[in-house]
């Protein structure tokens, strides 16, 4: 079994530099875990603490039952993908994945096997006489996947691997790591500062800050269910909008009040935004919640606002607008391909409120 546990991890560099801060962690056996936030945050060096690259100030790591704080990497059945393919130049893609191997002294027999199951996986085998220099981006990083593959280890460890290949070829790497998780059904940890290969990649999703774990959660209920007004920022692209106000009450119903407009808050709500009641808070909504009530003529004025467009990107099958409201928060919104607008025109934006998110202004922990 290849569960990985991480209790009370901390990572203190010389000058107090603190990188994470006691993390609890719990990968299960042939998940796929993806590690996420923004540069600083601490990701890599979790997981260069996993792998034995660097040492662990505080806390326990393990490897199936197996403590490995002072275990040396070549040790600990481990087998990492980096960013820069770390491939030796002099050698064939053959050579490169068979190495390790070589080193261990495995039958020549043995590693021929294993190399050539590993290039048929990746659809390389025609390019295992080439060497690096001969390889796009896309197949130099095939071929350090292959290389740990042959290794067959207990947990694969992705270093942002991704990160060096164009916008297109990003796309196309992330389905095929995807695939080789559910044809190896192994132990995948991932670092990435890309929510998007973090949503589509990871069975669970763990979101760092400052060395801190913010939430850890499935791709859909992180999106839906954020944490804090970090998460809430960090996961969606474009990212959600927030606007800071009050909650009001008028007769028997509950509004968010900004200054210049004020929306209705949806009445499933209203037992966990009581207690705020003309308190500062944040609302937060995401832009494709937000919708032009030119096309939904129907929906009530307490849902509506205006807004000035300011930018206008159209993306082929959607668009991409921003605008600011009269009291200058800016507001971005996801709206049909179709749609003609006009830099400096009044547009009416209808809020999807059973989508509408809301922060504690001073501790920006989840309110609703």
């Amino acid at each position: 079994m290849a569960e990985v546990t991480l209790k009370g991890v901390s990572k203190v560099y010389s000058g107090g530099v603190v990188a994470v801060q006691k993390i609890d962690l719990e990968i299960e056996d042939k998940e796929f875990l993806v590690l996420v936030g923004p540069s600083g945050c601490g990701k890599s060096t979790t997981l260069r603490m996993v792998a034995g690259l660097e040492d662990v100030t505080e806390g326990e790591i393990r490897i199936g039952e197996r403590l490995v704080n002072d275990v040396p990497p070549k040790d600990r059945n481990i087998a990492m993908v980096f960013q820069n393919y770390a491939l030796y130049p002099h050698m064939t893609v053959y050579e490169n994945m068979a190495f390790g191997l070589k080193l261990r002294k495995y039958p020549k027999k043995e590693i021929d096997t294993r190399v050539n199951e590993a290039a048929d996986i990746l659809n390389i085998k025609e390019l295992l006489q080439r060497k690096p220099k001969a390889l796009s981006g896309g197949q130099r990083q095939r071929a350090a996947v292959g290389r740990a593959i042959v290794r067959k280890p207990l947990v694969f460890l992705f270093d942002e691997p991704l990160s060096n290949l164009d916008a297109k070829l990003r796309v196309q790497m992330r389905a095929e790591i995807s695939k080789l998780y559910t044809r190896l059904q192994a132990t995948m940890i991932y670092v990435t500062h890309d929510q998007i290969e973090a949503m589509t990649m990871g069975t669970r999703i763990v979101v760092l800050k400052d060395g801190f774990i913010q939430q850890i959660a499935d791709p859909i209920h992180l999106y839906d269910n954020p944490a804090n007004k970090f998460v809430a920022g960090f996961i969606g692209s474009p990212p959600m909008n927030f606007i800071e106000g009050k909650f009001i009450k008028d007769g028997s119903s509950y509004y968010f009040d900004e200054g210049t407009f004020k929306v209705k808050i949806y009445e499933e709500m209203n037992p966990k935004i009581k207690e705020y009641e003309g308190k500062k808070t944040i609302f937060g909504i995401r832009p494709e919640d937000i919708h032009d009530k030119l096309f939904i003529p129907e929906a009530p004025e307490e849902t509506t606002i205006s807004a000035m467009v300011e930018v206008v990107e159209p993306m082929g099958s959607e668009t991409i607008v921003y605008l600011n409201t009269s009291n200058k928060n800016s507001i971005t919104a996801k709206v049909g391909a179709k749609e003609k607008l006009e830099i400096n025109q009044k547009m009416e934006l209808v809020f999807d409120m059973s989508k509408a998110h809301f922060f504690d202004k001073e501790t920006e922990i989840t309110i609703v």
